[in-house]
């Protein structure tokens, strides 16, 4: 995201995130710690180059940006209903809106998950592209709230916080712009819904969830609504073998491939689609040649297989059902190795900085299985020396 818009890490810190540049002498100490039941993670590298901002804050610096772009035209509420074509079918030439056809040399859908794309190619007579579906059944409900001046914990961020391991729930606690917190509790196929009352939301976090998000909800106030989110299906669309497709048309981010968002990858999977977007549009000389929807398609593939496939390893570990695309045998094949790789970076600075890599899309799913790795991941857990716990992590696990 940097590098599709540089500077704006300068940008969301002037507008009260907390980045490498904050000025905090304490940056890049404050420990990150992702937990599953007793396994405690901690991943100080982060910080590199990262920030802490919330959702709306980092699409406010984004869009400000796009709109100074001399050449950008914002169109708002503008319902796209279909595509344009050429007269032989085979290009195409633009949407259709409920306020007039609007021509393109290339159309991009970025419209999300419930992307309409594959109706709208079968309506000017192409097959859609095969698709997986995993039917994870996610509930999430997310708030943000501000802390009790007196809680000032080391940690900046914390992820997964399951109370127990193999437990379908978890939580997220960020620290972001203006002192406030991010608070999200999530579950991977449970059927019951999560609490949108703050009161049942935090003896839901008590009995649901490791005692550090528990205690962030007891320690602070919501300034907003509890915002409660239900998501059924995740959906990769394979766009890159589709037989035959119309030139001048890509799908990427959501539309092509939608992960369990619960594991938030989104941005980052849409960050790099467009990044990827953008550098072959530029070895092209900015026009798109002949064959280029079928490069583009790839070239989006490539970087959101990754989040895809850590994702559905994942669901796996919760029984998630899946359907279309047969699952490859090494997704399941993946769950006791990443079982025991965790417990590994719980000991091992080395794996842990691997493991960040990989949970951060900045390296391939395969990294954390090459030779390296793999070695200090299965040597005896008992050889490790990680030193004594420092008080964060005892109170992160509970432990007093």
């Amino acid at each position: 995201m940097i590098r599709l818009f540089p500077g704006l890490s300068a940008e969301l810190d002037a507008a009260g995130a907390i980045t490498t540049g904050s000025n905090d002498p304490e940056m890049g100490d404050r420990s990150i710690f992702v937990v599953r039941g007793g396994t405690t993670i901690r991943i100080p590298v982060w910080w590199t180059g990262g920030f802490c901002a919330s959702r709306v804050l980092i699409e406010h610096a984004i869009r400000a940006r796009v709109r100074e772009i001399p050449n950008v035209t914002v169109r708002e509420r503008t319902l796209v209903t279909g595509l344009l074509t050429g007269e032989n079918g085979r290009r195409v030439t633009g949407v259709r809106t409920l306020d007039g056809d609007v021509g393109a040399d290339l159309v991009v859908d970025a419209t999300g998950r419930r992307s309409r794309l594959p109706e709208w190619l079968e309506r000017i007579g192409y097959r859609p592209p095969k698709e997986s579906v995993v039917h994870s059944d996610v509930r999430y409900a997310s708030l943000v709230a501000l802390p009790d001046p007196s809680f000032n914990p080391e940690w900046m961020i914390v992820l997964a916080a399951q109370a127990t391991r193999g437990s379908t729930v978890g939580g997220v606690v960020l620290r972001v712009e203006n002192g406030l917190l991010h608070i999200s509790l999530g579950s991977t196929g449970r059927r019951n819904p999560i609490p949108s009352d703050i009161d049942e939301l935090r003896a839901f976090a008590d009995r649901m969830t490791a005692p550090v998000t528990a205690e962030a909800l007891r320690r602070s106030e919501p300034i907003g609504p509890v915002r409660t989110y239900h998501v059924r299906t995740n959906v990769r669309r394979y766009y890159e073998r589709m037989d035959a497709m119309p030139s001048g048309l890509v799908a990427i981010g959501d539309a092509a491939s939608a992960s369990n968002p619960v594991y938030g990858q989104g941005m980052s999977v849409a960050a790099l689609g467009a990044d990827a977007l953008g550098r072959l549009l530029a070895a092209e000389g900015g026009v798109p040649g002949p064959g280029f929807e079928r490069r583009a398609a790839r070239a989006v593939a490539a970087v959101s297989s990754g989040a895809w496939r850590l994702a559905l390893t994942e669901d796996l570990r919760y029984g998630c059902r899946t359907e279309g695309a047969r699952t490859p045998w090494t997704a399941r094949f993946d769950a006791g190795y990443r079982d025991r790789l965790e417990r590994a970076a719980s000991l091992d600075p080395e794996v842990a900085a691997a493991f960040n890599d990989v949970l951060n899309l900045n390296r391939p799913p395969a990294a954390l299985g090459s030779p390296a790795v793999a070695r200090r991941v299965l040597r005896p857990l008992r050889d490790r020396n990680p030193g004594p716990l420092s008080a964060t992590v005892l109170a992160v696990l509970g432990v007093s």
